[in-house]
């Protein structure tokens, strides 16, 4: 039996939400609604694992609602499920990230596709694959462990132990951000870095150095190679998850 909430907003309830609302507590959800304002939406959207938009015509003089719940998404995580025509889902995609889109259902509405689509966006693996990931690059294994089990409740981790072994990981995997250190045998952080940036499917990706060297010559050595931030192992646990959050709201992962 599920116990996943559905946040259902809509501007008033007709005929069809009520069908919807009817189709998700036969399917045994949880389910809340709430108009286009600012304040039902926040009465009412504490744990909801999705949010369906029920979109009508008159949806943008709702700008304020979707300026909130685009302040939802990035900050809470929260996912989207919208229902509507080509012309509403435009506007929609002017405030929500369109990674906080699970998915775009047209009307008329056919209810199994629905309730399909609402099934895979609350399914637990769905919500996993929606993670950001971070490949953690360290030639010190057990290190590369502890930031696993650091990181794993949080984001999708990848790790590899050499420059090389990153590069192939990375030609058919997708990282959101790296986590680089500076002192490897072989090749060193910055002749990782280098070679990251010459391949064509990692040259966008964004790099943090993690790492023990705090000399000042070291530090200065990379600064050419921009990466998003210079890290030293000593950092608390909860400072760099607090980092890592931040980076990713502040959207430069973009």
């Amino acid at each position: 039996m599920f116990e996943k909430k559905i946040l259902l907003v809509r501007n008033a309830e007709t005929f069809m939400v009520n069908a919807i609302k009817n189709s998700l507590l036969k399917a045994h959800f949880r389910v809340a609604d709430a108009n286009y304002t600012i304040s039902q939406i926040s009465d009412n959207v504490h744990d909801a694992d999705l949010i369906i938009l029920y979109t009508d015509p008159d949806i943008e003089d709702h700008y304020d609602a979707f300026i909130y719940l685009k302040d939802l998404c990035v900050e809470d995580n929260k996912v989207v499920l919208i229902i509507g025509e080509d012309q509403t889902f435009k506007f929609c995609h002017r405030y929500i990230p369109k990674e906080d889109i699970a998915f775009e259902v047209y009307r008329p509405l056919d209810m199994s596709e629905l309730m399909s689509k609402v099934m895979t966006a609350t399914d637990d693996e769905f919500e996993q694959q929606r993670r950001k990931c971070i490949l953690v690059i360290d030639d010190d294994l057990t290190f590369l462990q502890m930031m696993r089990e650091l990181l794993k409740d949080t984001y999708r981790v990848g790790m590899a132990n050499s420059g090389t072994q990153a590069v192939a990981w990375l030609a058919t995997n997708h990282a959101d951000l790296i986590l680089l250190d500076y002192d490897m045998p072989v090749l060193d952080g910055p002749k990782v870095m280098e070679m990251l940036k010459s391949e064509s499917f990692s040259s966008s990706t964004p790099v943090m150095f993690l790492t023990g060297k705090n000399d000042r010559e070291s530090v200065t050595s990379v600064i050419s190679l921009k990466p998003v931030d210079y890290l030293l192992k000593s950092i608390t646990k909860e400072k760099l998850l607090k980092t890592l959050e931040d980076f990713f709201n502040s959207g430069k992962n973009k």
